[in-house]
């Protein structure tokens, strides 16, 4: 959601701009693909854990100075116009981009499975740095007062410099790093596939606290919201971590039903979180109750959430886009994203 309208990608590798009141199509584009490319999904990441597949848009788009910048799965950043809706410039990074794009300071940041962070002009697409991680970096990158933040199947989480890509610090873990940092006052906070949460802190890389009461990895990016982390796990559990100690703030975690591979958003003071297998639940903040559930999408869910702040926009596997009212998690519309 941005400027009004809904950006959202198809199964068949299109970007369609939509009307977020009813649905209704404003314009699509089909980006011109590289031989044997097959893309996919803007909005929504196509497939989760083990499951990637060639051609796809695993990461969400991101609209800065009236374009959208998106990169496939095949390697390819594109910049497109968001109001014209035409190409304006596209680079190859020569591996596999299995995350999205972060832009900040006109400069665009993007990860690849050749273990490289790599930073290219918004304006142009040219190349500005490169960084050498020591494995496939899947992590989307967060910036924040001019550092850039992204987790590596390294196990690492790093920390450079945005404007030369030098390294400030490098934090390790036990497990690989797929999901986005979340930077909030200072700190730093990020799942591992090592069943761990970690809150790190930006200036120094140090650890602040580990939360270890998770059964599996954690594969989303997690929501800040009032002093409390909120993180989904593949344990079919969502928890809620206080920020300053890292202790439970919930007396138990919410039980989803299946593992949670899409990221959650507060809205209306409501913590908004769908299982893969498409349950979408309305939970307290203060402890983790229900307050509301949307059982109606028949296909399982891999994309983050999206939000308006009145709707909820949920991508689902059966090429449907879903919007819900943020007030009580009732379908306000639902429509095809198919041709």
């Amino acid at each position: 959601m941005e400027n009004g309208v809904l950006y959202v990608g198809t199964m068949d590798g299109r970007l369609l701009v939509l009307n977020p009141e009813s649905g209704a199509r404003k314009w699509e584009l089909k980006p011109e693909p590289k031989e044997s490319e097959q893309v996919s999904g803007f909005l929504s990441c196509g497939a989760g854990a083990g499951s990637l597949k060639a051609g796809m848009f695993y990461g969400s788009p991101v609209v800065a100075n009236d374009s959208v910048f998106i990169g496939s799965y095949t390697g390819v950043v594109y910049a497109i116009d968001a109001v014209r809706g035409v190409t304006t410039w596209d680079y190859d990074v020569e591996s596999s981009i299995a995350g999205g794009v972060a832009v900040a300071e006109g400069t665009l940041f993007v990860g690849s499975a050749k273990g490289k962070l790599i930073a290219l002009d918004a304006g142009n697409g040219t190349l500005k740095w490169e960084f050498p991680a020591e494995n496939d970096v899947w992590s989307t990158p967060v910036v924040a007062d001019g550092i850039v933040y992204f987790g590596s199947i390294d196990h690492n989480l790093y920390a450079l410099n945005a404007a030369d890509g030098t390294e400030k610090w490098m934090f390790p873990t036990n497990g690989s790093i797929a999901s986005t940092p979340v930077v909030v006052d200072g700190v730093v906070y990020v799942g591992s596939f090592d069943s761990k949460f970690y809150a790190v802190y930006a200036d120094s890389g140090n650890l602040k606290w580990v939360f270890d009461e998770a059964g599996n990895w954690y594969w989303s990016q997690a929501v800040y919201e009032n002093g409390v982390i909120y993180a989904g796990s593949l344990d079919n559990k969502v928890y809620a971590i206080n920020a300053g100690n890292g202790t439970s703030a919930w007396s138990e975690p919410f039980d989803t039903g299946s593992p949670v591979k899409a990221s959650p958003v507060v809205v209306k003071n409501v913590l908004v979180v769908v299982s893969e297998q498409g349950m979408v639940y309305g939970l307290d903040l203060q402890n983790g109750e229900k307050k509301w559930q949307f059982d109606e999408i028949e296909a399982k869910v891999l994309s983050p959430i999206g939000a308006d702040g009145e709707k909820i926009y949920i991508n689902a596997q059966d090429n449907r886009l879903y919007a819900l009212n943020a007030d009580n998690g009732r379908q306000a519309w639902s429509v095809s994203l198919a041709k």
